[in-house]
């Protein structure tokens, strides 16, 4: 069948040319629909819900609010997983679904659920709202806004007025965030003494200032022939209008009093739950632009880029725009990356093909097979909606595509030496070897298959660069079998052929004779060494470190620092200003700082105000100083900042991989351990003792615990005699303690489009000290102070709780940077089992990169044998023998030697990006036994001798076994010595191939020829 499609190919080789032409313009058309990113999204499907909770503590909030939705939530189909974070005044969950289930169908389950809960939460908390629909690589776009002429709350206004609309507006858009500014409100302060010699109670002025506001429809009256809408209208805009209501109305002579009589009217401001720094110069607005999961990352960013014109034209003249973060810069380098390294494998292996072949029109013909294949495999990514990334592209080698197409042009220059070439000629030759170059190829695609069906964090990592793979073979194969017979019958004439071999390969014949034949003459040694080999190769890989993936080098840093839990907005504003000054002033890298504190409006990042998010743009490596790299600039700023602007906690992480962390695991660190328990004191105990341990291990950086310590809660408890006494009863006591800061909200008023609340305040917020001294108006007019109204103490709280699966949980988490991570995890697990026993009702999880790692452990487990047994079964089916496909299978191991050996020399770890060029270079290595045992096969039949014909075959073969092993390798030496953005991750998978095939080629062409007649089952004669 397979010489029938090749034969039928030739006969009608004008059609498939024309076929191919066709297919070719049609595939590119479709390919212009593929979508780019830098990386793979890897993060689970996952539905965020927030709820705020203003003036609960966090353990409130664990009770009141996130258990109530939690238990709510439970049993959704498909819902795998919950974490919750419960703050001071927000609760944060995250349900996460299996990766086969709608996100817009979890959306709406999360959201019908949601719609029973709300009656079983506290009337005072604001209904769940759902987070927007974005990924890990959703965070596209930040910048600043600032001017040193308007407010904080100016500079809020103008952006929610202005930029977020315009931005809000533009496909692929779902969420625009923002950290700083200051949202303006209305303030009544009751000021005691006034309200108490007019026995004015919170009460009273809360319902004066309620009653003079509002709106009244009156439908229209008649005017004429027309008609004149009526309404009527109490907003006031000015604290002078809400001043001059009345509290109380003229009576017996005596005028009204007035809201001003009893109270200060004015602009205030609702208190803030984050800030945002820049530069050095103080407070800016900081804007984060989310893009639709899913959605074209580069389109969105050309749409953003293009609206940002009309973002500045909207902007008065005194207001900058600074740009932070823009992920199309990420995204082109990587993809420049992927292309740079394409294009210079694509140009060795062309080199090599002219080299080896020595026929413009012969080589050129071959080549062709590259452009083709990628076309088709294109047009595939963008149909099954695979986006085009670091992965799916990067790991396409140009060398393996035309493997097939070489075998055939080497056979018809092989056959046709000496004799007229004629498209019959090259019939019958291309028939002579389709069936070896369908099934070398038919092994390297088999060996993708197991990849397509990983799940998890490795699946969505490597499944799309599978895929890629898998159609660019089918592809090259199907043009190896149909276009090449096709086009060398057609365009291919005896004058084609070179008189005499080319130079190179007379050269590598000169230089491979001699070692043939040693090799033959003593196989005990060569068998020796072989097994050497081996053992070498099985030694190396079990001292060999273990990773996830290798990190990708994103161009920018991000530092994650954390305070004293009770530090102040002002003090973290002015420590993260300081911060960025001494960056800016002494590291000549770093070419700008923006710090995020606490959390933003729509808090999909739950912080407090002791945690700052430090955004450092770097300046292009090539202008860094002489030697120096990003792991020694790490430790410099490091050092800096600990003799100069000292934190707590100071975390060095990249952007993306911050955010794949936290949407992985539920922390932003590489590695987490969570402690499950209930007693939260015990829990922070085992953590701090934990994070000790973590800290003395080698490799382990930026250990922290991912909780802060305990905070102070100032607590008041109403005294029900003692304010009866008075007249009040326990929940005007709960109204004054809010009053005293947060504020009673007494209606909204407009200022243009401006929606403000009105609050009720009581005096000026004291300081904590004083809190049991602040005097309060009775319904009685009398003026007493709070603490013989309540009990008022104070103590430590709870800063945050953490739940996994509805269980309490403390998470300690670090870094790995200069070791292996399953070696620094595997190195702790046997020290914290000796030193941190844990209680009865405790347990410890691992998370983040190693639970993954683990994972994908244990499904590389059953993938590796599925590869070698379809390696096998191939084999056996190509060869209906037993002893050739045994003697063929020796390759994968002796591949495998290669690779751990180019590993170990370039000091790399076993990495999931590793073990899957482990994989590749499986198939791979199979491909020339498979093409010289053929050959050995037809020279058996023709009568020779198994020494003979295996000596014969080497000598016969040693072109396209070097031909196909060279440019399988050259295609990923750019890969393997790249620098560029990207290069990282590629790194480990071309290194393991490129060695690999260096190992295989030598038991091709040395050691199979000398060891063939002991596995031949025949007589061995001389």
């Amino acid at each position: 069948m397979i010489e029938a499609l090749v034969h039928a190919s030739v006969v009608h080789r004008r059609a498939v040319l024309w076929i191919t032409l066709v297919a070719a313009v049609l595939a590119a058309v479709v390919a212009a629909r593929l979508r780019f990113d830098a990386l793979p999204d890897v993060t689970t499907n996952q539905v965020l819900v927030l709820t705020r909770a203003t003036g609960l503590t966090p353990e409130e909030v664990e009770r009141l609010v996130t258990r109530p939705i939690e238990i709510g939530l439970g049993g959704i189909p498909g819902m795998v997983k919950q974490r919750s974070v419960s703050r001071y005044g927000i609760s944060s969950i995250t349900a996460i679904f299996d990766d086969d289930v709608s996100p817009f169908l979890a959306r709406q389950m999360v959201q019908e659920r949601l719609a029973l809960v709300g009656d079983r939460l506290p009337e005072d908390v604001e209904a769940p709202e759902l987070g927007p629909l974005t990924g890990g690589l959703g965070e596209i776009f930040h910048f600043t806004v600032r001017s040193p002429e308007r407010t904080p709350a100016e500079l809020l206004e103008l952006v929610e007025l202005r930029l977020v609309p315009l931005l809000r507006a533009v496909e692929g858009v779902v969420e625009v965030n923002t950290w700083g500014g200051e949202r303006r409100t209305l303030d009544v302060v009751g000021r005691p003494d006034a309200m108490a010699r007019w026995g004015i109670t919170l009460g009273a002025l809360e319902s004066a200032v309620v009653a003079a506001t509002g709106t009244a429809a009156g439908a229209s009256l008649a005017d004429g022939t027309d008609q004149v809408l009526l309404r009527g209208v109490a907003r006031p805009t000015t604290p002078h209008e809400l001043g001059s209501a009345l509290v109380r109305p003229a009576a017996s002579g005596e005028p009204g009093l007035r809201v001003a009589d009893v109270a200060d009217v004015r602009w205030g401001s609702l208190p803030r739950i984050g800030a945002a720094t820049f530069n050095g110069e103080g407070e800016t607005v900081y804007v984060m632009v989310q893009m639709l999961r899913g959605a074209n990352a580069l389109q969105v960013m050309e749409r953003l880029h293009a609206r940002m014109a009309d973002v500045t034209a909207a902007l008065p003249e005194d207001v900058a725009v600074d740009l932070v973060y823009d992920r199309a810069k990420l995204v082109s380098a990587t993809l420049a990356t992927v292309a740079k390294n394409l294009l210079e494998g694509g140009l060795l292996v062309v080199v090599v093909l002219f080299a080896m072949l020595g026929s413009f029109r012969a080589g050129l013909l071959v080549a062709l097979v590259i452009p083709l294949s990628m076309l088709f495999a294109l047009a595939g990514m963008a149909l099954l909606d695979i986006p085009g990334n670091l992965m799916s592209l990067g790991a396409i080698d140009f060398g393996l595509l035309v493997d097939g197409a070489v075998v055939m042009v080497e056979a018809v220059f092989c056959g046709a030496v000496g004799a007229a070439l004629s498209p019959n000629k090259v019939g019958e030759l291309t028939r002579g070897v389709a069936r070896p170059v369908f099934f070398s190829v038919l092994v390297i695609l088999l060996v993708y298959v197991p990849i397509v069906t990983l799940t998890g964090v490795d699946g969505k990592m490597f499944r799309p660069m599978a895929a890629a793979v898998i159609m660019a073979l089918l592809a090259a194969l199907i043009l190896a079998l149909t276009f090449v017979p096709a086009a060398a019958a057609a365009v291919l004439r005896t004058r084609d052929i070179p008189a005499r071999e080319p130079a190179l390969v007379r050269l590598a014949e000169h230089a491979y004779a001699p070692v043939l034949r040693a090799a033959t003459r003593a196989p005990v040694v060569v068998a020796a060494a072989a097994l050497a080999a081996l053992v070498l190769g099985g030694w190396l890989f079990s001292r060999t470190g273990a990773a996830f993936v290798p990190q990708l080098d994103e161009g920018d840093l991000v530092i994650q620092t954390e305070r004293a839990p009770n530090i102040s907005l002002e003090s973290a504003v002015r420590e993260a200003t300081a911060m960025e000054q001494v960056l800016l002033g002494a590291v000549p890298e770093v070419r700008a700082v923006v710090a995020r504190i606490g959390s933003p409006a729509v808090a999909t990042d739950i912080m407090g105000i002791e945690q700052a998010d430090v955004f450092i743009e770097l300046a292009p490596k090539s202008d860094w100083r002489p030697g120096l790299d990003k792991d020694a600039l790490v430790q410099e700023i490091d050092a800096l900042l600990a003799a100069r602007a000292p934190a707590d906690v100071v975390v060095f992480t990249q952007p993306i991989q911050m955010r794949f962390n936290e949407l992985l695991g539920g922390a932003v660190t590489d590695v987490s351990l969570s402690i499950f328990g209930d007693d939260l004191a015990q829990l922070r105990d085992l953590a701090e003792q934990t994070a000790a341990v973590i800290a003395e291990q080698p490799g382990a950086v930026d250990v922290r615990i991912m909780a802060p310590p305990d905070v102070a809660v100032a607590e008041v408890r109403p005294k029900m005699l003692a304010a009866g006494s008075h007249g009040m009863v326990a929940d005007d006591v709960l109204r004054v303690v809010q009053a005293i800061r947060t504020g009673i909200t007494a209606g909204h008023t407009y200022v243009g489009p401006l929606r403000l609340p009105i609050r009720i305040r009581l005096g000026e917020p004291p300081q904590a000290e004083l809190l049991a001294r602040v005097p309060v108006p009775t319904p009685d007019g009398a003026l007493i102070e709070l603490e013989h109204l309540a009990t008022v103490e104070q103590r430590p709280a709870a800063s945050l709780v953490n739940h996994d699966d509805a269980q309490r949980r403390i998470v300690v988490g670090f870094n790995v940077r200069g070791a292996a991570l399953g070696d620094v995890v595997e190195g702790l697990k046997a020290q914290l089992a000796a030193r941190v026993p844990l209680p009865r009702g405790t347990r410890s999880v691992w998370g983040g990169q190693y639970e993954s790692l683990a994972e994908a452990r244990a499904r590389l487990a059953w993938v590796i044998p599925a590869v070698v047994a379809a390696i096998f079964a191939v084999l056996l089916l190509a060869f209906r023998r037993l002893r050739p496909a045994a003697l063929i299978f020796t390759h994968v191991p002796f591949a495998c030697v290669g690779g751990i050996l180019a590993l170990t020399l370039r000091g790399l770890p076993l990495s999931l990006s590793a073990a899957i060029g482990f994989i590749a270079l499986s198939g791979i290595a199979v491909l020339n036994g498979v093409v010289l045992l053929s050959q050995i096969d037809q020279l058996l039949a023709q009568g020779l001798g198994p020494r003979r014909a295996a000596i014969e075959a080497a000598r016969s073969r040693m072109r396209p076994v070097l031909m196909t092993a060279s440019v399988a390798a050259l295609g990923f030496v750019p890969m393997m010595l790249a620098t560029g953005t990207g290069a990282e991750v590629q790194r480990p998978l071309a290194t393991v191939v490129v060695g690999g095939l260096v190992s295989s080629t030598l038991l091709t062409l040395v050691i199979l020829p000398a060891l063939y007649p002991f596995f031949a089952g025949r007589s061995v004669e001389a």
